[in-house]
């Protein structure tokens, strides 16, 4: 329950960070919206009737009391609600980051598995130098590669998803969940795990009853190297809410990342922030889900975070 009531005052801090930070960036939600050849009568007009006009601390008590009640504000640039334009769009996000964190963390922990038990030999080595690589690279830089490659080159993927009509969602998702699953963080987390629970005395007692090797790596060790796993596929889930942001941004894609990107861009400050409260609810939520996941894993952390959850 601690750990619930925590996330209330984490929400209120995004909400308010946001709502601040969007008004210091340069330029006006009024000009932007009406374009440059809007009148000054124009402009103050528009601006009286959404609020804007008013002094920010006043603007900023009128969005937490109408948050309160489960209300975003009216986005500017949709002329509509920005709960319904959000929802809209989340079903994309969820499926690039629920296709990207299945597909990459299968991939991953069988190559921290085979890493594992080859230590010290060329596949150990080849897979943590491709885990290394794929670490250090941003996201947006791989998925520029996997543009150049798949969509230039190959022709294989639209350069934008968005920009193609009754695109195949294979061809939408491809781009996008390959640089997820490129990443290599979850590999060295498996190896290490696995490594560190070869050598317990009952992973040495199973290899003297003479388990067989596959048994003992895929069961035993696997199965005991659980809650690091995990806790790392728990962040890959929070992180691919927020590298939405940019992934969607590369590919093309209408997710909630593409559009809080757009609204910046138009000032559109009430889908900004709403936007952002929605991505952050996700990134808390899916913490909060790699807790209770690992609870049930091990019991221990069950018993002791039973007050906390």
């Amino acid at each position: 329950m601690s750990r619930l009531l925590l996330a209330v005052p984490a929400m209120l801090g995004v909400f308010v960070v946001v709502f601040f930070v969007i008004r210091m960036l340069p330029g006006d939600s009024a000009e932007a919206m009406l374009g440059a050849s809007a009148t000054d009568a124009q402009i103050e007009t528009y601006r009286a009737a959404h609020g804007l006009d008013k002094p920010a601390p006043v603007q900023f008590w009128i969005a937490l009391k109408n948050l309160f009640r489960g209300d975003l504000g009216d986005s500017l640039s949709h002329y509509r609600p920005v709960l319904s334009v959000v929802l809209e769009r989340l079903p994309s996000t969820i499926e690039l980051a629920a296709y990207g964190i299945v597909l990459g963390s299968v991939f991953a922990v069988i190559l921290g598995v085979v890493a594992a038990s080859f230590r010290g030999r060329w596949p150990d080595l080849i897979i943590t130098a491709y885990s290394t690589f794929g670490m250090s690279l941003p996201t947006f830089y791989i998925g520029l590669w996997i543009l150049m490659v798949f969509a230039v080159k190959l022709d294989v993927i639209p350069v934008s998803a968005s920009a193609v009509e009754g695109l195949p969602r294979w061809k939408t998702l491809f781009g996008p969940v390959l640089t997820i699953v490129v990443g290599g963080s979850l590999v060295r987390t498996t190896r290490s795990a696995i490594l560190e629970i070869l050598e317990e005395d009952f992973i040495r007692t199973a290899r003297a009853k003479g388990v067989p090797k596959a048994l003992i790596l895929f069961r035993h060790a696997l199965g005991n190297a659980l809650i690091p796993i995990i806790t790392m596929v728990g962040y890959g889930l929070a992180v691919s809410f927020g590298g939405a942001i940019v992934l969607e941004t590369v590919f093309g894609r209408s997710g909630v990342g593409k559009l809080l990107i757009d609204a910046i861009t138009v000032r559109d400050y009430p889908l900004v922030q709403g936007t952002t409260f929605v991505i952050a609810l996700f990134m808390i939520v899916a913490n909060l889900l790699t807790d209770v996941a690992a609870g049930f894993a091990d019991p221990r952390i069950r018993v002791a975070g039973a007050g906390e959850l």
